[in-house]
């Protein structure tokens, strides 16, 4: 999970995931944009400091690295979100309200949504699914039941006056994040 300090010294949190050896990880751009410092906790408990490597806020991706050491590192397999289809199994990770390393299970409700981000650009494709997702999973991936990351967590749709999770959640496709 992701603990960044925004300039008015608050603290967010979000999710992420390795996406190769060499440190760098993924996650949804509302979750660092105005950090002024990333920490970002492992696994296995390590905290690093991330630095943002480059964030698109049009499709709320962003990219970070953390210095490690390759053999601690263990990276998700970005798939072919093309290849998803309505009814699919999906799993979606992350810390939903600061519950680290939550695992939730769904389907793939529909595809080629668009939804609004919380900058207001529109984004075009996503996945909708009933996983539940919920604040603090904001980056984290939708894994398919090949294990290979085919979105990132990045919105939720809430009712009443809940902040929580509905059952229905969208997901940035993988191959807009291959792009990006």
């Amino acid at each position: 999970y992701f603990g960044s300090r925004p300039r008015r010294q608050a603290r967010s949190m979000g999710s992420g995931f390795i996406i190769n050896p060499n440190g760098y990880i993924v996650t949804n751009n509302h979750v660092v944009e105005g950090a002024s410092q990333i920490t970002v906790k492992l696994s296995d408990g390590r905290e690093l400091p991330g630095k943002v490597i480059g964030r698109d806020s049009k499709t709320d991706i962003a990219l970070l690295k953390v210095d490690a050491d390759a053999s601690s590192l263990h990276p998700l397999s970005l798939g072919d979100s093309s290849k998803a289809a309505v009814g699919d199994p999906v799993v979606a990770i992350g810390n939903p309200f600061g519950l680290e390393r939550t695992v939730t299970a769904g389907i793939v409700s529909a595809l080629q949504r668009a939804v609004q981000a919380p900058n207001g650009f529109s984004i075009d494709q996503v996945i909708q699914t009933d996983a539940p997702i919920n604040p603090g999973n904001s980056g984290g991936p939708l894994i398919d039941a090949r294990g290979q990351v085919i979105g990132v967590n990045s919105q939720i749709e809430t009712g009443g006056s809940t902040n929580g999770n509905v059952g229905i959640g969208f997901a940035v496709p993988s191959n807009t994040v291959k792009t990006i």
